[in-house]
């Protein structure tokens, strides 16, 4: 099974960043915009994970959040990935509780690594904090949409970081579909 390590978000947040979202379709053309009920922030990407090694990966994403308190995070700016010239993400990313995400996935990467006969590869690039909000289907014609980001001010939205899940993803020729596979809540503080 095809599967990835997120903190999921309220819905009440959905709601809000599918209005960003709403308001950027109207300037941007090949985007495939994120569905507003698969939102999510990936920790960590395993990929194929054979039946067999489910329960494993459960129990070291167990030890890994065990101790972690709950905390507070705040989406505040957008932005690309790799870069303008050639997007391939737009993104919404966190600025409170950034640390704390980064923590988490490199506590979660270190745990994940140790599985035998897994084959994760350690992540080559450092964690980032974000939310993708769509992936571009062509670089082209988006010259109005980088100066609309550039220029943007977008009204910060809070949510709580609760619990990790471990998620699975269906590839249907529509897109994704995401069904948790198990819930890991975070301590109270």
């Amino acid at each position: 099974m095809r599967l990835f390590i997120a903190v999921n978000i309220k819905a009440e947040t959905k709601n809000k960043i599918a209005r960003i979202q709403s308001a950027l379709r109207k300037n941007c053309d090949g985007v495939k915009w994120t569905l507003p009920e698969n939102l999510h922030l990936t920790l960590k990407f395993l990929g194929e994970v054979d039946d067999s090694r489910k329960n494993l990966v459960s129990e070291k994403l167990r030890q890994a959040v065990s101790g972690i308190k709950k905390f507070e995070i705040d989406f505040e700016k957008i932005g690309v990935f790799p870069n303008e010239t050639t997007p391939r993400v737009l993104w919404l990313g966190v600025e409170k509780g950034k640390i704390e995400l980064e923590n988490l996935a490199q506590k979660i990467e270190s745990s994940l690594t140790e599985i035998a006969g897994l084959d994760l590869k350690k992540e080559k690039k450092p964690f980032s904090a974000h939310l993708t909000l769509g992936r571009f289907k062509s670089p082209r014609n988006n010259k109005k949409l980088f100066d609309i980001i550039k220029n943007i001010t977008i009204e910060k939205i809070s949510d709580a970081v609760e619990a990790v899940y471990l998620m699975k993803s269906v590839l249907m020729p529509r897109g994704p579909i995401y069904e948790v596979v198990e819930k890991f809540q975070l301590e109270e503080k």
